[in-house]
């Protein structure tokens, strides 16, 4: 039985720059672009032109109050042409709005304080003039920002194809490695030689796994080690088992990635683990292992156990009858370690045999 025990990964989400704009947003966008695009022109004069039909034929109505609508051409100078226009039109607007008056032939409707009417123009083309200036700066930097961000985005689809290729033609090649040691090893009489090609068929599997894995899943940078490790530890029990006598695994990891510098020893490490436990374990009946990983506090924590006889010394390692194969694993095992800035043992307890392998969390490469 294998069952993993997975811990929720928690990701910052993906903000989209279209996501932060409103429908409102985006329809006022399009009229801007409509009326201020290239026919701004267009727009100011028909706007004004609209305003002196408005005072022809609404300005009795109006009177004095008519002075409150050159606002608007104000702020459609403003808008079209910004902080300049806005400036320009304000300045502008109080005396051209005078000598309308005068051509109407109503000089009554000029305001009672023309330097406050004159001031209120300058400050409402300034503002919506400073305004429009920068929602264009905003404008143009809002496309920029997507162009870059489209372009960035095709780089790295790019780049997890081209990983992708990587990892499917490395993990193709080391399969053609491995077919080339079985036929090898199918066509030896030796039996020294098949156990020893039973042993790198193994090894070269736990990397093999690496680059499936990575191969088929999104993210390219790390290592899922709840995944590796069950994989790992399925394809183990199948190849070196007794179809007989299958053992009870059980494997307990939190998912946490780890960077392929850091997966690739510790994977071979529990290869060696495991195989050791399978081949030493109990030549009959029921052998169960359990297969541990998790962090604790600044070390990480790789603990492979089982119930059976352990090896032929009856401390936890070889002893002085043991094969050169296991001696291989057991040496390798201590260059792994070292690899990853750690340290491995085996031991006796409790009936149990164990072996241990502890390194600094900071030679992980966590992404978690």
């Amino acid at each position: 039985m294998i069952a993993g025990m997975n811990a929720a990964r928690v990701r910052e989400p993906v903000i989209e720059v279209d996501s932060i704009f409103t429908p409102f947003d985006r329809a006022v966008s399009r009229v801007h672009a409509l009326l201020f695009g290239r026919t701004r022109g267009l727009t100011l004069a028909a706007t004004v032109a609209l305003y002196g039909l408005g005072m022809v034929l609404l300005g009795n109505r109006l009177g004095v109050s008519a002075n409150f609508m050159v606002v608007i051409p104000v702020i459609v100078a403003a808008v079209g042409y910004g902080l300049a226009g806005g400036l320009t039109a304000g300045f502008l607007g109080l005396p051209l709005n005078l000598a309308l008056f005068y051509a109407l032939g109503h000089p009554e409707y000029s305001p009672a304080s023309k330097l406050a009417a004159e001031l209120s123009g300058l400050a409402v083309g300034t503002s919506i003039g400073y305004l429009s200036d920068f929602y264009k700066k905003l404008f143009i930097e809002r496309t920029m920002r997507k162009e870059m961000e489209d372009e960035l985005r095709r780089a790295l689809r790019d780049k997890e194809a081209l990983f992708r290729e990587v990892h499917h033609r490395v993990k193709n090649n080391l399969n053609l490695v491995k077919s080339l040691i079985g036929l090898q090893s199918r066509r030896s009489e030796d039996p020294a030689f098949k156990r020893a090609a039973a042993d790198l068929l193994n090894r070269i599997m736990s990397i093999s796994l690496i680059h499936e894995q990575l191969y088929r899943k999104a993210e390219l940078s790390s290592v899922s080690m709840d995944e590796y490790l069950g994989q790992l530890v399925r394809s183990a029990t199948d190849s070196a088992a007794d179809p007989d006598y299958p053992p009870e695994v059980e494997v307990a990891c939190a998912r946490r990635g780890l960077s392929m510098d850091a997966a690739v020893p510790l994977g071979l490490a529990a290869n060696e683990a495991i195989t050791n436990a399978l081949k030493h374990g109990r030549p009959r009946g029921k052998l169960r292992i359990s297969v541990r990983f998790a962090r604790l506090e600044d070390e990480y924590v790789l603990e492979v156990r089982d119930d059976g006889q352990g090896f032929p010394s009856g401390d936890g390692g070889p002893g002085p009858e043991e094969e050169s194969g296991s001696k291989l694993g057991l040496t390798l095992m201590d260059i792994l370690a070292g690899q990853l800035g750690g340290r491995a043992g085996y031991w006796r307890e409790d009936g149990f045999t164990i072996f241990k392998l502890t390194f600094p969390a900071y030679k992980s490469g966590e992404t978690d």
